[in-house]
């Protein structure tokens, strides 16, 4: 790319600041990013090539890859951002856990068979890595019924509570 004019065009100008007026975009979960509407934005998650269209001219495209933004403007433009601009441009809001149900057990000397209680156990959650659990701690099932994953004794007390079989009914979030 040259930016050889832009550069001279720059460089022989005198500058004015200015600063962007702050605009509060709305997480929304949408495999095609077309969909989005003004104020959304999504995360992509597989490789993506983003078309930005302004008043019915292409502006620009960029090769985006999972894990980057795509955010709807004020025109109905679609943009991509990689996550590092992301992180240096916007405030990103609170995450909100979703509700979701999970079946586990208590890990105890007995089921265990450790003798001690400071003994470990070494498990692989399900989305990898080392966890060391420990009598008191609890193993959680994913919803597919074969990856689990371990809580801290005192974690899951603040964390989990034991649902009701009415509340089992109701429908099960994934992600």
């Amino acid at each position: 790319m040259n930016n050889n004019i832009v550069k001279k065009i720059v460089k022989s100008s005198k500058l004015t600041k200015y600063e962007k007026i702050p605009s509060v975009y709305k997480y929304t979960n949408v495999k095609d990013y077309k969909k989005l509407k003004p104020f959304q934005y999504t995360v992509l998650l597989k490789n993506t090539k983003v078309t930005t269209v302004i008043g019915g001219k292409k502006e620009n495209h960029i090769n985006l890859k999972r894990g980057d933004y795509v955010i709807c403007g004020v025109k109905k433009e679609k943009y991509g951002l990689p996550l590092e601009k992301i992180l240096y441009t916007y405030d990103l809001s609170n995450l909100i856990s979703k509700p979701v149900f999970r079946k586990g057990v208590k890990l105890t000397k007995k089921n265990s068979k450790k003798k001690s209680l400071k003994s470990e156990i070494e498990i692989t959650p399900s989305w990898g890595g080392k966890q060391y659990l420990q009598v008191g701690d609890m193993i959680l099932q994913e919803l597919d019924g074969k990856k689990y994953y371990g809580i801290n004794e005192n974690a899951f007390k603040k964390t989990y509570k034991k649902t009701s079989k009415k509340k089992n009914k109701t429908k099960i979030l994934t992600y």
